[in-house]
C-alpha cells in the first residue's frame, strides 16, 4: 500500500512539475524520494495564515529536476502533494 501512495504522489508531482517548468512529463527527472516525518499536517511547507493539526505526519519529500532546476514536493500518506518551491540544481 505504501508503494501505491508513492507512485500516485510521484505522478501528481511530475504532472505539476511539467506544467510549472513548461516541459513534457518525460522530461521531468526524479532526483530523490525520501521518507519523512513532518512536524504537523503542514508537511514542512505550510500556507501562510493557515492552521494545521499539530501531530507528526508521515510522508515523503520528492525532488524532481526540470530545466536545471529542482522542484520540491512534500506528501503525506493519504496522497496529498504540496509544492514547496524550486531552486537551481546543485
Amino acid at each position: 500500500m505504501v508503494e501505491e501512495v508513492v507512485v500516485n504522489a510521484l505522478d501528481i508531482a511530475r504532472r505539476d512539475c511539467a506544467t510549472r517548468a513548461g516541459v513534457s512529463e518525460p522530461e521531468v527527472v526524479v532526483a530523490a524520494v525520501k521518507k519523512m516525518r513532518w512536524p504537523d499536517a503542514g508537511l514542512g511547507c505550510p500556507e501562510p495564515g493557515k492552521k494545521y493539526p499539530e501531530a507528526p505526519t508521515d510522508g515523503y519529500e520528492i525532488i524532481l529536476i526540470a530545466i536545471s532546476r529542482e522542484y520540491v514536493y512534500h506528501t503525506d500518506m493519504s496522497g496529498r502533494v504540496v509544492f514547496c518551491g524550486k531552486r537551481l540544481q546543485g
